[in-house]
């Protein structure tokens, strides 16, 4: 840090910057890289106190309120012990980490393996205040999963709701809701082709079942 210049009395003065970095902050950075599903602060407790879809919802169930509970409300009950422990790691170390986390699974939704890095936020004294998270990776625990999922997956990676894909595709909405929610498992074989080729993902990605032509 060197002196801009002078002052009147001969002392010198100085110019401070400070970064920002507060879970708000880190938040705002991982919106903007455009890679975060979903980001949110939990407080030390693991309660989720904010939370944000940067994305079209693709896999939250519609009856879900992440906000004021805790993650483990809605994570897989075999892995709480040891995601506890990488929380822990990460205040320990201060250091920002990838957790994969599993869901469980609702009525509409099947089990998600969910890719999250976890920012620690501490305050003056060096005491954990905050913990900041993105969710950047989202897939279906096993293959034979409903496609309905991988669907909402993909449209969320391609920031598509349900209207604009039917906009672009000619299929009526009500097939694509269908389609979403699991009430058609097996399209035709053009509907999958116009979904997929406007998704610009292979047909066999969402619908391993239709067989190559």
């Amino acid at each position: 840090m060197q002196p801009l210049e002078s002052a009147a009395d001969g002392s010198p003065y100085y110019l401070l910057t400070a970064t920002d970095l507060s879970a708000d902050h880190w938040i705002e950075q991982q919106s903007k890289s455009g890679k975060s599903f979903y980001v949110g602060i939990l407080d030390t407790y693991y309660i989720v106190r904010k939370f944000h879809v940067n994305f079209i919802p693709a896999v939250e169930p519609s009856d879900v309120t992440l906000l004021n509970h805790s993650i483990f409300d809605f994570l897989n009950a075999a892995e709480h012990e040891q995601i506890r422990a990488q929380l822990k790691k990460i205040e320990f170390d201060k250091v920002q980490r990838d957790v994969l986390m599993h869901t469980l699974r609702f009525d509409d939704t099947s089990e998600l393996a969910l890719r999250v890095t976890i920012y620690p936020i501490y305050n003056g004294f060096g005491e954990i205040e905050q913990f900041a998270f993105s969710i950047w990776e989202m897939q279906e625990s096993s293959s034979s999963e409903q496609s309905g999922t991988k669907l909402k997956i993909w449209m969320a990676k391609r920031d598509l709701s349900a209207s604009q894909l039917s906009l672009s595709t000619g299929i009526s909405l009500q097939t694509i809701s269908k389609l979403r929610n699991g009430k058609i498992s097996k399209p035709q074989r053009l509907t999958a082709e116009l979904i997929a080729s406007e998704l610009r993902v292979d047909v066999q990605e969402i619908w391993p079942e239709l067989v190559r032509r």
